[in-house]
């Protein structure tokens, strides 16, 4: 069942006087000053959310027990936050040495947003499946009405929600987009209280390929040593590991303000299909049949089947369109350098890969 776990961190903003507010970069493991808050001096009027927003404190995700979820939440609990777990209430999930909070399985807007206002929430990370529009909207909605500061929504996909040509090829990424526009328009509005605007940051992750290769997602069979080339397996595609993308909502949760209302793409991994193949000839000692296939013909293939509503086709499209159309490097956006993440070794993560299959 999906779970939300808050998190808070330890000091208080409230206790410290505004310069002496910090947040740590994990990249150096050092103290740095938060960059809007460098002056003793400040303005009387500066506005509240330029205060509050330099500090995120309490996080919560929904869906910590997922394939993505639990590992975004293993990283939130090695960093400097407390963690506490909601379950739903039909849940049966257990989590040792947690504080579990138990919400109504309707997800009921109020109630969720007195849980906010009560653990005082700075964050709220959605890791149910993108498909799932209606329940963001409604955590979407407790956020804001619960003084929640940033709301990172359930992107987190093997392709681009922000690109025309994908909501055409994938019409779920439609809702992606959907969700999205409407944090864009929340972002705008005032609300009670003294915890500023709901702010919002969209990560794009790329195929999740430490799970995908063993799954077939990166077009490779692995136990069965055949490997389905796109258009010469020649195209260099994105990818990143589940913990890299647990570490990376962590990094953006640490630089609020530097992220705050911004899509992100992200990756640990930069490659083509025959680099991908190389690693794992060598990682498991084998020869892998080589089949060749167009893009172009197997979407044409698979893409009525999907629109019928065919899980199986869909994760066919997912998987040739994460391929092909998934250069990260080519966007503006692309975060890596600001997060101050680096790429991992294809070798090392395949090695990993076929150990545990």
């Amino acid at each position: 069942m999906d779970t939300v776990a808050c998190v808070s961190a330890r000091p208080s903003p409230q206790s410290r006087a505004p310069h002496q507010r910090h947040y740590r970069d994990c990249s150096t493991h050092q103290k740095i000053q938060n960059p809007d808050t460098t002056h003793t001096n400040h303005e009387p009027n500066t506005p509240v959310e330029l205060q509050e927003m330099s500090v995120i404190q309490n996080v919560a995700i929904i869906g910590g027990t997922g394939t993505l979820g639990k590992p975004v939440l293993d990283a939130l609990k090695k960093s400097e936050f407390n963690v506490w777990v909601i379950n739903r209430q039909s849940s049966n999930s257990v989590y040792p040495k947690t504080q579990v909070i138990t919400v109504p399985d309707d997800l009921n807007v109020y109630a969720i947003a007195q849980e906010f206002k009560e653990k005082e929430i700075d964050a709220l990370v959605i890791a149910i499946a993108g498909s799932q529009v209606e329940q963001q909207r409604k955590l979407i909605d407790a956020a804001f009405k619960g003084g929640v500061k940033r709301v990172m929504p359930a992107d987190f996909g093997s392709c681009d929600s922000a690109d025309e040509k994908t909501n055409e090829i994938l019409p779920l990424m439609k809702g992606k987009k959907g969700i999205r526009d409407y944090l864009v328009e929340l972002e705008k509005q005032e609300r009670d209280g003294n915890r500023g605007k709901l702010t919002w940051t969209s990560l794009i992750n790329a195929h999740f390929f430490d799970w995908g290769l063993g799954n077939g997602l990166l077009k490779f069979d692995v136990r069965g040593r055949k490997a389905y080339l796109l258009d010469g397996g020649n195209i260099k595609f994105s990818a990143s590991t589940l913990p890299f993308i647990g570490t990376a909502v962590v990094k953006i949760l640490e630089k609020p303000k530097e992220t705050e209302n911004k899509l992100l793409y992200i990756h640990s991994l930069y490659v083509t299909q025959l680099e991908v193949l190389a690693a794992l000839e060598k990682a498991t000692g084998d020869k892998f049949e080589r089949i060749d296939e167009d893009s172009e013909e197997g979407l044409k293939k698979v893409r009525p089947k999907m629109l019928e509503g065919d899980h199986d086709a869909r994760e066919e499209v997912v998987a040739i369109w994460g391929v092909v159309a998934a250069d990260w490097k080519k966007r503006e956006a692309f975060a890596n350098d600001l997060l101050g993440l680096e790429e991992e070794s294809l070798d090392e993560v395949v090695q990993q890969v076929v150990k545990g299959l």
